[in-house]
């Protein structure tokens, strides 16, 4: 299985190749990719320094793939597997029937000089690249110790059958391989298959919640500011240059990742052992990610989604590896941000994403045994010296940070194509030259990037308004006053009172507890249980949330995205929004976020913004609206009741407009037939859910007109002056008529 001088950029018989001392077998593992191979073969086999051996491993391709890879390498170096077996299970077999290469049987000397493609005068072998990794402190040390070895090292370089590594990947693998000894694996900077200055993994490690941290922005451009030799805790498989010992020491890939997160989990276990992992940036490799971006289907396990394929591996990876110190802070922070993303999918009307977090985390925790067998093993090869300390991984809160940018950039306005993109963006500039052309690409791209996606600006605008104006919330101390309630010690009281039959209101009650209590509640126990923390959080959170909402909700209306601010931001700013908070009133800073996309939820339900045409045709809206805008008026009445009969008073003004006028669900008797099962679900199902407690609202209709709080005015009440003023009346509201200057400010620009 051996492939020799018939590889092209090989050099003549006697000679060898570029760091002789290197024995370097390439194992392409290949799985319905006819449509990558060609590329990926042409890369591997026109390396300037040439693998000795290459042998490549079919999973059970139906399509042109087995022909390619007998055309290209010869049948006897293709080895035969089944379509369910994983890349690396595929590996760790081939490499088991693989003889180890020794130096005998290479028909040239490792001894001596090598030979360099670029420089085919030289003689002497010396390498002419300089010191590949500058003055990094934690190399400096192994750059010491290289030098003059003549011992032979044998080396495993893994490709998959959708990457394609560049025409001297492999000699930039093997020199930072030659510089720094302590190195086990060698890692290429990857980049987009389809953007070629796309950057995708320039090193990897993994965040204590599981998520695959790369350190990059979204859709990062490579314009050589990664380009920096260092220790990482992991690279891709696709390009990884591993040496052969320390993977057979390991026992290669884990049986129990059959597809994603492998890589992370074998490079966590070269640095328990005592072995560095590096990146070279200068070697680099196009990858189409095809599994994980579903560009073909995946055979290798029962379930064909790659994100719950992707958290599985996650989460056992985490599991198996982490010390036994901090396993428990680890099980407890994938648990919870698995459920904060399950909610944030959830409300992104993600439900396919949603089902896959919570599936691939209980697909492991189900099978705790084979997380215990796999610590059992870890245990035998790790070292007193491992190198897997904390600065392999990301810093504390880096997650958390990325995540939130990620999020505002999303609610910025990405277009559905740019979701199966790539997890990292930029915009690529073209190379400039004269200063004055850099500066003036340094000035007016951060306006541009404003200009396409001022959703993020809005947020972080209101938010640092909304932080100086409570910069009192900020401090210690209990938060009180207002239409406050006393807030309880922890979430435990929030629900044993939720659950209570009865209250302890004026003399007892047998009533319901107010539902908003049961929300409350939940948000304190997502709040470390405690319950001034979740009402400082929806106070403070509610002015920059509800300008965003108001933003997205408004993007059908107006289609220029700095109109569409400038009305969020007027809309954030009404004095009833900005006075609920300086009052203590959680029921209208609820409602302030939750109305806009309610609105636009039941529009659509009701047919609103349908073509004449278009309900001609037979086009009606799905009942998804429907029960969309039913759950937001459900949690806007839990908060304020009056919600509920505005939106039963909206209900019956459209069922009056579809009777009179038409519209599309048609006119007239028809039109109630169609439009009414809608309304009834949006305006009953509010009463069914929040029952008992909203039977008591029918049968004492002045509780309509209370709030979550202590009721009644907090500050002195509105006056027919005030009222036109925009002012509604109450302590810390802004007087309306200050507002007016931002649309006519929007105006005027």
């Amino acid at each position: 299985m051996t492939v020799h001088s018939h590889q092209p950029g090989y050099p003549s018989a006697g000679r060898p190749p570029a760091y002789p001392r290197h024995l370097v077998t390439a194992v392409l593992v290949a799985h319905d990719g006819a449509r990558w191979l060609p590329q990926a073969l042409r890369g591997l086999l026109s390396q300037d320094r040439p693998a000795q051996r290459i042998v490549a491993a079919d999973t059970g391709s139906t399509d042109a793939t087995p022909r390619l890879l007998a055309e290209s390498l010869g049948a006897e170096n293709v080895l035969d597997f089944g379509r369910r077996t994983g890349f690396g299970a595929a590996v760790n077999e081939t490499v088991r029937q693989l003889p180890a290469l020794r130096p005998e049987d290479l028909p040239y000397a490792i001894h001596g000089g090598g030979y360099d493609p670029l420089d085919p005068s030289q003689s002497t072998g010396h390498d002419q690249f300089g010191d590949p990794l500058g003055h990094h402190d934690e190399l400096a040390a192994d750059q010491l110790l290289a030098g003059g070895s003549t011992e032979p090292v044998e080396w495993l370089w893994l490709l998959h059958d959708d990457c394609e590594p560049a025409p001297d990947a492999l000699r930039k693998l093997l020199q930072i391989a030659e510089s720094t000894p302590t190195a086990a694996v060698v890692g290429p900077k990857i980049r987009s298959w389809y953007d070629r200055r796309q950057l995708l993994e320039v090193g990897v490690s993994i965040a204590r919640s599981g998520k695959r941290w790369t350190g990059l922005d979204r859709r990062e451009q490579d314009q050589g500011q990664r380009d920096q030799v260092r220790p990482v805790l992991a690279v891709s498989s696709a390009g990884m240059l591993i040496r052969r010992d320390v993977f057979e020491q390991l026992g290669g890939f884990d049986k129990a990742l059959p597809l994603m997160r492998d890589d992370v989990d074998l490079c966590w276990r070269v640095a328990a052992a005592g072995h560095r992992t590096v990146v070279a940036p200068d070697a680099v490799l196009r990858h189409a990610e095809a599994a994980s971006r579903e560009r073909r289907p995946i055979d290798v396990t029962r379930s064909d989604r790659p994100h719950r394929i992707d958290k599985a591996g996650a989460v056992h990876t985490l599991l198996v590896n982490s010390r036994a110190l901090l396993l428990p802070y680890v099980m407890l922070r994938v648990v919870l941000s698995t459920l904060l993303r399950t909610l944030g999918y959830l409300l992104g009307k993600q439900g396919g994403l949603a089902v896959d977090e919570i599936s691939g985390l209980g697909h492991v925790l189900l099978r705790l045994p084979l997380v215990l067998a796999g610590r059992a093993r870890r245990r035998h090869t790790r070292s007193h010296d491992a190198l897997d300390d904390r600065s392999l991984f990301p810093a504390p809160g880096a997650s958390a940070r990325q995540t939130v940018e990620n999020l505002i950039a999303e609610l910025g306005g990405n277009r559905a194509g740019e979701a199966f993109s790539s997890r990292h963006g930029a915009v690529e500039s073209g190379p400039v030259d004269e200063d004055n052309e850099f500066l003036e690409v340094e000035q007016f791209a951060m306006l541009r990037r404003i200009a396409r996606r001022p959703a993020p600006v809005l947020f972080a605008a209101l938010l640092a308004l909304t932080l100086v104006a409570c910069r009192g919330l900020l401090g210690g101390g209990q938060l009180y006053g207002g239409a406050l309630l006393p807030t309880p010690d922890g979430a435990t009281d929030l629900w044993s009172q939720y659950a209570s039959t009865w209250q302890t209101v004026s003399t007892g009650s047998g009533n319901g507890a107010p539902p908003y209590l049961g929300i409350l509640a939940a948000l304190s126990s997502l709040a470390f249980g405690s319950p001034a923390l979740a009402v400082q959080l929806v106070l403070l959170l509610a002015v920059p949330l509800a300008g965003v909402s108001a933003y997205l909700v408004s993007r059908p209306l107006i289609d220029s995205r700095l109109v569409r601010a400038w009305a969020a931001a007027c809309y954030a700013f009404l004095p009833a929004a900005t006075g609920a908070i300086a009052q203590g009133r959680l029921g209208t800073a609820v409602l302030a976020v939750l109305l806009p996309p309610l609105a636009r939820a039941a529009a659509i339900a009701v047919g609103l913004g349908i073509r004449t045409e278009t309900a001609a045709r037979g086009g009606r809206p799905g009942w998804r609206s429907a029960w969309v805008a039913a759950l937001l008026l459900t949690i806007g009445t839990a908060f304020v009741p009056l919600a509920w009969v505005l939106g039963l008073l909206l209900a019956a003004g459209a069922l009056a407009a579809a009777y009179l006028r038409g519209g599309a669900f048609g006119q007239g008797l028809g039109a109630l037939r169609q439009l009414g099962p809608r309304c009834a679900v949006i305006v009953l199902v509010p009463l069914l859910v929040l029952a008992p407690w909203s039977l008591g609202l029918l049968l004492h209709p002045g509780r309509l007109l209370l709030e979550a709080g202590i009721p009644g005015a907090v500050g002195p009440a509105a006056t027919p002056l005030g009222l036109l003023l925009l002012s509604p009346g109450g302590s810390g509201v802004v007087p309306g008529v200050l507002v007016v200057g931002i649309p006519l400010a929007a105006l005027a620009a």
